[in-house]
């Protein structure tokens, strides 16, 4: 097969010999030749000798002449292929060492062994027309086209297949074949210089579609350059026909070069862009807790994003650990700065605030021994800012302990919807030896969360937006949800803008559940029951609904009742929003539970709507209901009745297992 395809090719290229017929500036062959041997060994030489005498013995040359071309032909792969390897060569062109391999081993001393003896089987059988360093040099560039455009062709055709990791769209490669095709017409149907109109496709080529793209481009420029000049059209037509080739196969092997360069700096970015993806990752997650732990009478939930597309490990952190029997610790910090410098402050904040705090220190003074060890230990002016919190199980009074040291206040979300901040400013981290700090007293009641986050969750692209607003808009909303189902609304809503901000964002929310809310302890199955309760509109009425489901928390499995408070949520908040209800309108909830089947319905006398479910809002956190309702549910719709409206769901329920003991 090798031998088949070095003849047909040679033919082709003595198709364009001029001065002397069996020398041609167009030499594809060579390139076919050490692609061959240094994809598939050197074992393969016979199809190269082979190929090579054939296409030379069919000329006007002796036979014999034709036996030293044809040894020439064998020894310049074989010779290319052995410096390659020697030197390490990777066929893939990944790296500009190969590249450059390709070029100085292959194309320029490899060549020069078939060039040296070919010109001297040529002179043994009397058969140059043309003076002996002439018709060398021809050869010798003939041939070093040939490596440089197809060996490279062949190298990386073959190595990168099958092309997933290209950046650039099928669409995409339509239009830089196009814009290369049309402009190479353009150029190389007029006298006038313009080759260079060429050059930004090329780059076009190297920069979207990498090797593979810059090879082709290269490849079809030859092929109209090499066309249109031995036709004796274009800018490089010359007095000597091989002079002219040589022209406008040199230059389309220097555009090739150019583009491969580019397209491997390109790639090697990618790679190395990737490599710092997966370490900052990897960095990251040493600096924030795997999962965090269960608190008596608390639910405790995060949420995490790193920003900067999570190329470098950032400088938000969070954290919760048990401290002593009975009390906990929750901390969430922003460092400045990121990448491994604020790592490394971010991991001595972390566990230095863990051992003060098993010592029993209390909020402001662990964030005094934390700025200590930043002073001590750090002299890069780093700072910080923090939140610590105590929470005290034991406590009667439901109060809670924190102290602030410049960072965001957090914001206390009441059971029936109120939102307010709490926690007074204190001073940074870092920079004065003696802080200002204090601590503060908070009540959560049961049913009540404590947000914390970072202050990457109120940045926005959009300056005339004010994300203070919907963060508390959504936790009005979420008033009376669980932690985590609160967590991952702030998180839905940090990544509403479509865009990947700069900043990280960290969030962490502690709920105390009502006593009848044991975290992590999975309810029996309660007997039949149901709720009926008319609700007054208002920025409440989804945490008042949430509450009234709370008698049936002990009659469903954990994750059902999760999803009953949230589709209740939606439905309710869509009444309140969107059903155009005036003073003195009532919501109506009904909810009915059999052993097999939960049914939901909220009603309104608003105006009604239909049962299409729109897509959710690509900005805040509204338009999820009744596509949320859809999710959740096995079976729902929407019923008009004597001038309400009433949403309704069903749920297929497993069917009871025995109680334990």
């Amino acid at each position: 097969m090798l031998a088949l395809v070095y003849f047909a090719s040679a033919k082709l290229g003595l198709a364009l010999a001029f001065s002397t017929p069996s020398v041609t500036a167009v030499w594809p062959p060579t390139g076919i030749a050490l692609a061959a041997l240094v994809l598939w060994g050197r074992g393969l030489w016979p199809g190269v000798l082979l190929g090579a005498f054939l296409a030379n013995v069919t000329t006007d040359v002796p036979v014999y002449t034709a036996a030293g071309i044809a040894v020439g032909n064998t020894l310049e792969p074989l010779v290319g292929a052995s410096l390659l390897d020697r030197f390490g060569f990777r066929p893939e062109l990944r790296r500009l060492r190969d590249i450059f391999a390709l070029v100085v081993l292959a194309a320029f001393f490899s060549t020069a062994v078939s060039a040296t003896i070919g010109v001297a089987s040529l002179s043994v059988g009397d058969s140059l027309t043309e003076g002996a360093l002439s018709t060398c040099r021809v050869w010798w560039l003939g041939d070093m086209g040939g490596d440089l455009l197809v060996a490279s062709l062949i190298f990386v055709l073959v190595t990168h297949w099958p092309y997933r990791d290209l950046p650039g769209s099928a669409a995409e490669a339509l239009a830089v074949l196009l814009a290369l095709v049309s402009i190479g017409l353009v150029v190389f149907t007029h006298d006038a210089p313009g080759a260079y109109l060429t050059f930004p496709i090329i780059v076009w080529a190297g920069l979207r579609f990498l090797q593979p793209g810059t090879s082709v481009a290269a490849a079809i420029l030859a092929t109209i350059a090499v066309t249109f000049t031995a036709n004796e059209s274009g800018p490089f037509v010359r007095p000597s026909q091989d002079d002219s080739l040589l022209l406008a196969q040199s230059f389309s092997a220097i555009m090739g070069l150019t583009g491969l360069i580019l397209a491997t700096i390109t790639s090697q970015r990618s790679s190395a862009e990737r490599r710092a993806q997966h370490l900052a990752h990897d960095l990251q997650a040493e600096l924030l807790p795997p999962q965090l732990p269960e608190i008596p009478q608390f639910e405790a939930a995060g949420w995490y994003r790193a920003g900067m597309q999570g190329q470098v490990a950032g400088g938000d952190f969070y954290d919760v650990f048990k401290a002593s029997p009975g009390r906990w610790v929750a901390v969430i910090g922003d460092v400045c700065g990121k990448g491994p410098e604020a790592a490394s402050l971010t991991a001595l904040a972390r566990y230095t605030l863990r051992a003060v705090g098993r010592q029993g220190a209390g909020p402001s003074d662990a964030l005094r021994s934390l700025n200590e060890a930043i002073l001590e230990q750090r002299s890069d002016h780093r700072f910080m800012t923090a939140v610590l919190v105590h929470l005290d199980v034991a406590r009667p009074d439901h109060v809670v302990a924190l102290s602030n040291s410049g960072h965001p206040p957090p914001l206390l979300v009441r059971a029936r919807g109120e939102v307010e901040e709490v926690g007074d400013g204190g001073m940074l981290l870092g920079i004065y030896s003696d802080p200002e700090l204090f601590d503060q007293r908070v009540e959560l009641m049961p049913g009540d969360a404590l947000v914390l986050f970072t202050d990457g969750l109120g940045e926005r692209r959009d300056p005339d937006d004010d994300p203070s607003d919907r963060i508390r808009e959504l936790l009005r909303r979420s008033a009376g949800a669980s932690a985590s189902e609160m967590a991952a609304r702030l998180g839905q809503l940090t990544l509403s803008d479509g865009v990947k901000a700069d900043d990280d964002v960290a969030v962490v929310v502690l709920r105390r559940v009502h006593s009848q809310e044991p975290a992590g302890v999975v309810p029996a199955r309660a007997p039949d029951g149901s709720i009926a309760v008319e609700l007054d509109p208002g920025p409440g009425s989804p945490a008042e609904a949430r509450a009234a489901l709370s008698p049936l928390m002990g009659a469903l499995a954990t994750q059902v009742y999760s999803d009953l408070r949230l589709g209740v949520s939606e439905l309710v908040t869509n009444s309140v929003r969107h059903a155009g209800l005036r003073p003195g309108d009532r919501i109506r909830l009904q909810v009915e539970l059999s052993d097999r089947v939960l049914r939901v319905e909220v009603s309104d006398p608003g105006e009604g709507f239909g049962a299409n479910i729109p897509e959710p809002a690509t900005r805040g956190p509204g338009g999820w209901g009744l596509f949320l309702t859809e999710q959740l549910a096995d079976r729902w719709g929407v019923d008009r009745d004597g001038g309400w409206t009433t949403v309704w769901l069903e749920r297929d329920l497993d069917p009871p297992g025995p109680i334990p003991g």
